[in-house]
């Protein structure tokens, strides 16, 4: 081999090393919390995808506008975190618009229109994504008429899922892992008070139901006894109590003992506590906004709970 070869293999093969330890990318990085884990990717070149850019209406449900080009579908975790889907989205959102994108979507939960919005716009299923409907963040960006980019974010429990859909020029598609920066998580919150102060809502932790059963168990609970004394600390607070089941059975079924449970809950403050009745709804909702897998006993135990939640 000749000097120039040499040195022309050489200079190549320096070129290969630094591309596979640190790939190419000249489109849009997106910044996620340290410890995430990637669940899911596929990537289809000259794809077409229907993306979310504005929340569901009655009128026009949820608006989508299709792009074609390379589309790119991941979904990430993160787990036993403090953090919120608000607190993720803050640094995408900044992201986007020093890339210039124009957010035409960015709205939380019942903002977004909770169920409707839900239903209405394509998830990747379950291990591999899951939302809970009190507790997601949507945002939509596009620039020029070839790139867009949704990101839903939802917490479940002490999980945090992020679903990332886009379509990119073939020459900007992501090819290796997006870039991860890091967000300060804060101080896991134990205080009922501060909990609803912060998010609106709480989950009941401890109470005793058994699948397929709608009997409150003896007690005694903590967690009501610190919620009686949050609603006497505010008396012109009302809450709904909004209850939870496993996937085992159908829907309408399990739609009818969540809100049982709910109901055991609001008469167990009524009764034990002495909250007033006009104070507390209550309402079931199901299986549809799980906060761990339905795959695993542990997991469906998670699932059978009910929360609180301010209504004023």
């Amino acid at each position: 081999m000749t000097p120039i070869m040499h040195k022309a293999v050489k200079s190549l093969s320096i070129v290969l090393a630094l591309t596979l330890s640190h790939p190419v990318f000249a489109g849009l990085d997106i910044p996620y919390p340290s410890g995430v884990e990637r669940l899911f990717t596929e990537q289809t070149e000259n794809g077409t995808l229907r993306v979310p850019i504005a929340p569901w209406s009655q009128q026009s449900s949820v608006p989508h506008e299709k792009r074609s080009g390379t589309v790119t579908v991941s979904t990430f975790e993160l787990r036993a975190t403090s953090i919120t889907p608000a607190q993720v989205a803050a640094p995408i959102r900044q992201a986007l618009r020093d890339a210039k994108f124009q957010i035409t979507l960015d709205c939380m939960s019942n903002e977004c229109g909770g169920f409707d919005y839900r239903v209405n716009t394509p998830i990747v299923s379950p291990p591999n994504m899951y939302v809970n409907l009190r507790d997601f963040l949507s945002i939509t960006g596009t620039k020029g008429s070839d790139q867009i980019i949704n990101i839903l974010i939802s917490r479940i429990g002490e999980r945090v899922y992020i679903q990332e859909r886009r379509v990119d020029p073939a020459a900007q598609a992501p090819v290796a892992t997006s870039k991860i920066t890091t967000i300060a998580q804060p101080s896991p919150t134990t205080n009922i008070s501060d909990q609803i102060d912060q998010t609106g809502s709480v989950t009941l932790e401890g109470l005793d139901f058994t699948s397929g059963s709608t009997n409150l168990g003896e007690g005694p609970f903590s967690v009501l006894s610190e919620l009686a004394d949050y609603l006497r600390q505010n008396p012109n607070t009302k809450i709904v109590l909004v209850g939870h089941s496993d996937a085992i059975g159908g829907l309408e079924g399990n739609i009818a003992i969540s809100k049982q449970r709910a109901e055991a809950v609001r008469q167990r403050l009524i009764s034990k506590y002495g909250i007033q009745k006009s104070r507390i709804t209550a309402q079931g909702i199901a299986f549809l906004s799980p906060r761990a897998s339905n795959q695993t006993p542990e997991g469906r135990e998670q699932n059978r709970r009910v929360e609180a939640v301010v209504l004023q």
